[in-house]
């Protein structure tokens, strides 16, 4: 396979199957999880609110924003306004595990507002694993199409420096970049965005571990402390496996915390280095793979 078809795979079932691996335990804490589950380390059944909704290698509405940008792309690369129908299509069918943000503003789009709301969560940054893909070697850019993006729904400072910061590490694996030299180019990508974000990404460069990151910067749904966490995790940790089994583990928002790593490590270490049972047991990895292969198909005209 080719290489950065491996990465394209990776980063899509790598961000879906964090998605996956992090809805039974979202919002329990790390001592609720070790209690009810011991250790998740496969997919499991959810015991929290999607107990009797989804079951174990399902995902969440992380997985289906992402789908909604893959199909956001066109020979052009990303359409907002293709986004903009995508994001309505989804909300139109019922979808599961919508946050009150998304939901607020997808409201606001049908009737023709693109103002997004004032919220400071991750739901963009959960997403945006694509952008990253598709622009990695074009950060000017890359900066350009996130901020739009991102304001659609996510219309907030800190917001979109989380999503930027999400979308640059996955930019910077695709270029198979992984040292302290992208936690500062990080802070600069983000600064004029919000300079506290900025300030919190070069704290990872003072942490050993991931579990230090949780303590320092928490695992909660405002950007400003699962995106650092996540990107944490990635930089403190050897193995796709190793981070991923970190991530949904650390309690708070661990579907969004797996996602957010899945999309950047996946691009780092590609598909081949992902557990083969968490591929075969996750939900609709035909379509997902069918949606990487497409966009690797977009950015590189093949």
């Amino acid at each position: 396979m080719d290489k950065m078809l491996e990465k394209f795979e990776g980063s899509i079932l790598g961000l879906s199957i964090g998605d996956a691996l992090g809805m039974p335990t979202e919002w329990f804490t790390k001592e609720e999880i070790a209690e009810k589950y011991g250790l998740i380390d496969n997919f499991v059944d959810p015991k929290n609110k999607f107990n009797g909704i989804l079951k174990a290698g399902q995902y969440t509405d992380d997985t289906d924003q992402t789908i909604a940008i893959l199909n956001s792309f066109d020979v052009r690369g990303f359409n907002n306004d293709i986004f903009i129908k995508e994001l309505i299509k989804w909300y139109n069918n019922n979808p599961v595990g919508m946050g009150p943000t998304s939901t607020k503003a997808i409201e606001k789009l049908i009737e023709g507002d693109t103002t997004g709301c004032d919220s400071r969560t991750c739901g963009s940054s959960m997403r945006v694993g694509p952008l990253g893909l598709f622009y990695f070697g074009e950060y000017d850019k890359l900066k350009e199409i996130t901020i739009k993006a991102t304001k659609l729904t996510h219309n907030n400072d800190e917001a979109i420096a989380g999503a930027l910061s999400i979308a640059f590490f996955v930019a910077e694996s695709v270029n198979n970049v992984k040292s302290e030299k992208s936690i500062k180019r990080c802070a600069k990508f983000i600064e004029d965005v919000s300079y506290d974000f900025s300030e919190k990404i070069l704290l990872i460069n003072d942490l050993n571990s991931a579990d230090e990151a949780y303590e320092l910067f928490d695992t909660g749904l405002p950007a400003i402390e699962c995106v650092p966490s996540a990107i944490a995790t990635f930089l403190r940790t050897d193995t796709f496996k190793d981070g991923m089994i970190s991530c949904v583990n650390a309690g708070g928002d661990t579907d969004s915390m797996g996602s957010m790593y899945g999309a950047i490590a996946g691009a780092y270490y590609g598909v081949l280095n992902i557990p083969e049972l968490w591929i075969a047991g996750l939900q609709n990895k035909d379509l997902l793979v069918d949606l990487s292969k497409k966009l690797y198909k977009l950015r590189f005209k093949k």
